[in-house]
């Protein structure tokens, strides 16, 4: 049997896909595994160490995030160039996902029949069948087939080999699904509504029933899982989503001894010293700290990155060596402390040019708009992002709306170690960065939307993700409807298209100041078109034209009719004016208010 593959780029399994997540191919939907499943024999320590991508401030924090306190490290999915083999080389597996099928018995000669099996069991062929496109999927991430012994007949002991399909038209009413022996049926309607049984099934972590292709897995239905399951497509969006975390590589930290110190091995030796009684290391001169680390380090990282070690310790001292180092790995670091610094970076780094960011000064910009104040937009040649998935969610439609949805982890363990891996790619593109030139967010006391915002503080959907503390603010939700405006804006003036451009919104520890970085980066070292950075110059035509997106919708008065309440995430909010890909927005189109900005 032919093989067939499908390439899927690293930025593409860290943010749409990744384990969990069903994908479409010319064979039938697959469901992608866990690493450990998914490698194959590329699961193992010395591809893993191959393909590390050090960045000691996520992993410290997905670490302090961790009940387990295991150590973290981020693993950027092996490629075909990478391992030094040909295109059509299997680098990562999948499962067969659903397996139900629907053979429509254009060569059997009979009706559309629902089947379980790899042929269809009246024309003994396959070639005629589709994989039924609905699934079953609980708030606790767990995903199964469609139970359709019991959505057709409750609890019923009939059990056939089949059902009958019959689609009368597109809607859901329209499909029925009939026992061919006892004639009880349901409609896909009401199958929607029903309630199945979980049996805690996360077919991602099956290990297969066969080394033959296609893989099916061995069903583990062996946990009862005490919510309920209901039936969703298989396509859709809402059954996998993914919860990622990207951090900025900024000057502070884009040096040589920096990533020297970010290295695995480095930290794993250092970590022992740096629990050391503050006063003991204190006492210790430069070539005591230089010979201890020498003889922890010798043979595991190449002599220049010990000279390295050596002089910086010899240049700075010891203390400051010390700093530098906890600064790396400072596990007590909250997501918007890791925020406040990439802000501070940001503020200070203008003509700022490292190996992965290059900074250049702003140019001050003022709006036609009494709308917008004096702003000051700094282009960024060259930035590097680190992204990775920390785990997903399969938002399932439930009775109690509150209830959350729980985060299945992306990481596995690696037994050789001791370390869970997560999956992570390294950006490399441009930006643009926004602030103001005053240092400070306009004064919006004034607006009834700002009094709305600071009323309904806990209203609509809740965040659970680490903006929570500032993402409801009236400050943060002015910056973010400004950078969707701008995004959009933009897309008509540079060669990239608004899809992919992301954003990242930053408000000072006061909430009095902020700042907007707009950004795209893809895979590679080649960096951007220069298209952010041009638009620097013509940025006056560009927020003029932002300003004209909020004053006027073409759904108005629909959309401006709309306000923040008890009820509503958003205030005016529409996909005619602010909302964007959710790929570009880092809070899935949520806090966003024209009012905020408009003040009527």
């Amino acid at each position: 049997m032919t093989r067939e593959f499908q390439h899927i780029s690293r930025s593409q399994f860290v943010l749409t896909y990744g384990p969990g997540s069903v994908i479409e191919t010319k064979k039938g939907p697959r469901i992608i595994p866990s690493l450990e499943k998914g490698l194959g024999e590329n699961f193992n320590p010395d591809t893993f160490r191959r393909f590390e991508i050090a960045e000691t401030r996520i992993s410290k924090y997905i670490k302090s995030r961790s009940e387990e306190k295991i150590n973290i490290r981020i693993l950027a999915l092996p490629t075909n160039a990478g391992l030094g083999k040909q295109s059509n080389y299997r680098v990562y597996s999948t499962y067969v996902f659903p397996v139900w099928k629907v053979c429509y018995g254009r060569r059997g000669n009979h009706a559309p029949i629902l089947y379980n099996g790899s042929k269809c069991p009246l024309c003994e062929t396959n070639d005629e069948s589709s994989a039924v496109r609905f699934v079953a999927a609980c708030p606790d991430g767990h995903l199964d087939e469609v139970n359709w012994n019991y959505a057709v007949h409750k609890n019923s002991s009939c059990k056939p080999d089949y059902f009958r399909w019959k689609a009368n038209g597109s809607s859901l009413e329209d499909i029925i699904i009939e026992c061919p022996i006892c004639r009880a049926r349901n409609n896909m309607k009401e199958i929607y509504k029903m309630n199945f049984f979980c049996k805690g099934r996360i077919p991602e972590r099956e290990s297969p029933s066969s080394d033959y292709f296609p893989i099916y897995t061995k069903p583990d239905r062996s946990k009862n899982c005490e919510k309920m399951m209901k039936i969703m497509q298989r396509q859709s969006t809402s059954l996998r989503v993914s919860e990622t975390m990207t951090l900025l590589t900024i000057p502070e930290f884009d040096n040589q001894i920096s990533r020297i110190l970010q290295r695995y091995d480095v930290s794993i030796a250092l970590d022992t010293m740096m629990k050391m009684p503050s006063d003991i290391l204190l006492r210790m001169d430069a070539n005591t700290v230089i010979d201890w680390i020498s003889s922890s380090l010798k043979g595991r990282i190449p002599d220049d990155s010990l000279e390295v070690i050596s002089k910086e310790i010899r240049e700075k001292g010891v203390l400051e060596f010390c700093d530098l180092y906890k600064r790396l790995n400072d596990e007590s670091k909250s997501f918007m402390s890791l925020m406040y610094e990439e802000f501070d970076s940001l503020l200070s780094g203008a003509g700022s040019s490292t190996k992965n960011f290059v900074m250049g000064h702003p140019k001050k910009i003022i709006s036609t708009s009494p709308l917008i104040p004096e702003l000051l937009v700094h282009p960024i040649s060259k930035i590097r992002t680190i992204t990775v998935q920390l785990g997903y969610r399969r938002i399932v439609p439930t009775a109690d709306e509150s209830e959350p949805q729980l985060l299945v982890s992306s990481g596995v363990y690696l037994p050789s170690d001791g370390s869970i891996w997560y999956p992570g790619y390294e950006g490399f593109g441009e930006g643009i960065f926004i602030t103001f030139g005053e240092r400070k967010i306009p004064d919006l006391t004034s607006k009834l939307a700002y009094n709305l915002w600071k009323e309904y503080t806990d209203s609509g959907m809740k965040s659970d993700s680490g903006w929570s503390e500032v993402s409801v603010e009236p400050e943060f939700v002015w910056l973010h409807t400004l950078s969707h405006a701008v995004i959009r804006a933009l897309s008509s003036h540079t060669g990239y298209s608004a899809v992919s451009l992301r954003e990242r919104i930053y408000i000072s520890r006061d909430g009095k100041n902020g700042g907007i970085l707009i950004y795209n980066t893809s895979p590679g070292e080649d960096g951007g078109m220069g298209g952010l950075v041009g638009s620097v110059d013509i940025f006056h035509e560009i927020i003029n034209s932002a300003v004209g997106n909020i004053l006027l919708c073409s759904n108005d008065p629909l959309c401006c009719d709309a306000t923040k309440s008890a009820d509503c995430v958003n205030g005016a909010a529409c996909y005619s004016c602010l909302l964007i890909s959710e790929t570009s927005c880092e809070h899935r189109n949520l806090w966003l208010d024209r009012h905020l900005l408009i003040g009527d």
